[in-house]
């Protein structure tokens, strides 16, 4: 294997680690906010959780800077993986079906709401 081919395996590898990350956090954030809304987060979870949601952004940055900037095949216009996702959700085309399934199988479902991409 080339120096080249290694350098993209390692990158595609720490493409899937970040969103795998991110998607973890994102879990967990949703979690604080299921209990914020049920009125059952007490202040050290809250005080905990905290680092938790100020990473996450970090890393939704992060990943919408670099990873879905090449997944997508497009510069970012917006900061967020969610408002990126939004955008091409109600598109049609390839990246419409990559948002739709973001949306549909990572995302919506653990949303309190139950719609985080809309």
């Amino acid at each position: 294997m080339t120096a080249g081919a290694w350098a993209a395996a390692w990158g595609v590898a720490g493409g899937v680690l970040l969103v795998y990350a991110l998607w973890v956090l994102y879990l967990a954030v949703m979690n604080l906010k299921r209990a914020k809304d049920a009125g059952t987060l007490r202040p050290w979870a809250k005080r905990l959780g905290a680092p938790v949601l100020l990473v996450g952004y970090l890393l939704d940055v992060l990943a919408n800077l670099i990873v879905f900037t090449v997944l997508l095949a497009e510069r970012p216009r917006e900061w967020l993986v969610t408002d990126r996702l939004k955008r091409h959700k109600l598109g049609t085309g390839w990246r419409a079906t990559v948002a739709q399934w973001f949306c549909r199988d990572l995302l919506d479902t653990f949303d309190p709401s139950g719609c985080h991409c809309d």
